[in-house]
């Protein structure tokens, strides 16, 4: 069993299952699928490692979950007496993070912002007025080199997962805001999904009925299309974006490690209830209100209106880790791997045809 891949090869002539994994990848670039819900079966052999959690009413708001966060990862710094490594975009999520973090801490030296070019340009003001000449600085190139050793890392994943997805923007290219928060339709997540494989309605029928399935187990209500696109994303991607970064560390990695110094700001059972209670806190009426919450967090520290209004999501990760040597696998013990027996047989991409002669073949084996 492997937690996470970060490419598969695929065979060039393909049986149907494996086209149909093909169709998913097109749809959701990079995803590594794990369903947390332990609804759909995947054709790969991921173990699931973080449970979805048991649905239960919590009080706090996201902005006092923000502050919480960043006292306990402050206090750990603290404990380990160790730097603290910030990966900062200049997008939502890791500005968030990390203007909660200078809000709390003490002593600044012990935070190092990891940003490189990019992350300047796509917020220059905030660059300029709260970390040059205030804070020590350090290229992202490093992150590779810094996993293993004695350093706190700490980064903005899985704000996305709370929110939504990227995939948003798309939908309301297409269909307009009425759609995407309107009455959940199978037709209309067919058609995003047509759209995104360039006309192939076979497999956007088959993935939109495939993802219909998370509506019908889902612990939370799933009433319109916004709600199943980020349920979506919640269930199948949150192990994906806690792993993915860790495929490019240059030495090897153990669980202890990754559990007392790899901490994504926002990957707690506590933000995941607060996304699970709060439907309406999401988006408002617009892609530019996508994550209001966040950015309110941010404007309490910075007062920057126009970023609070108008910013909108940028994919951040892709130059950070673009052109970057990788290991393709990591397995339950944390352990890398260049090539793994990934396929699994027994899937929910398999035609009824294809079943049935697994079964048959599965028979005639016992």
């Amino acid at each position: 069993m492997f937690l996470h891949h970060g490419y598969l090869l695929l065979p060039a002539t393909r049986q149907p299952d494996l086209e149909r994994l093909g169709a998913y990848f097109t749809v959701y670039f990079g995803a590594s699928p794990c369903d947390r819900s332990n609804t759909i079966r995947f054709p790969t052999h991921i173990k699931s490692i973080f449970p979805l959690p048991q649905m239960r009413q919590i009080r706090a708001t996201y902005k006092e979950l923000c502050h919480q966060r960043a006292i306990e990862l402050l206090e750990i710094a603290d404990q380990l007496d160790t730097k603290m490594f910030v990966f900062w975009s200049g997008g939502v999520d890791s500005t968030c993070a990390l203007v909660c973090l200078l809000e709390h801490c003490k002593d600044r030296e012990r935070i190092v912002v990891l940003l490189n070019e990019q992350s300047i340009l796509e917020y220059p003001l905030f660059f300029m007025q709260h970390i040059a000449h205030r804070l020590n600085y350090q290229s992202t190139d490093l992150f590779p080199d810094l996993l293993v050793a004695p350093n706190m890392i700490v980064n903005g994943e899985h704000n996305d997962q709370l929110f939504g997805s990227d995939i948003m923007a798309d939908a309301i290219n297409l269909f307009g805001m009425n759609a995407l928060l309107g009455t959940l339709k199978q037709e209309y997540i067919t058609s995003l999904y047509e759209w995104k494989l360039r006309g192939n309605r076979e497999h956007a029928l088959f993935l939109a009925e495939l993802v219909g399935r998370l509506a019908e187990t889902a612990t939370v209500p799933i009433k319109t299309n916004y709600d199943l696109l980020w349920w979506i994303n919640f269930t199948l991607k949150w192990q994906t974006v806690y792993m993915r970064p860790l495929i490019f560390s240059k030495n090897p990695l153990s669980r202890e490690y990754i559990n007392t110094y790899y901490h994504p700001f926002f990957g707690t059972t506590e933000f995941q209830l607060w996304s699970m209670n709060n439907p309406d806190k999401k988006i408002k009426d617009n892609w530019k209100s996508y994550k209001w919450p966040a950015k309110d967090v941010i404007y309490d520290c910075t007062g920057d209106r126009l970023y609070r209004d108008n910013k909108t999501k940028y994919g951040s990760l892709g130059p950070l880790l673009r052109q970057r040597p990788f290991h393709n696998f990591i397995d339950e013990n944390f352990a890398f791997h260049r090539q793994l027996d990934w396929y699994r047989p027994q899937n929910d991409f398999l035609s009824d045809f294809q079943a049935r002669d697994m079964r048959s073949a599965l028979v005639t084996a016992a």
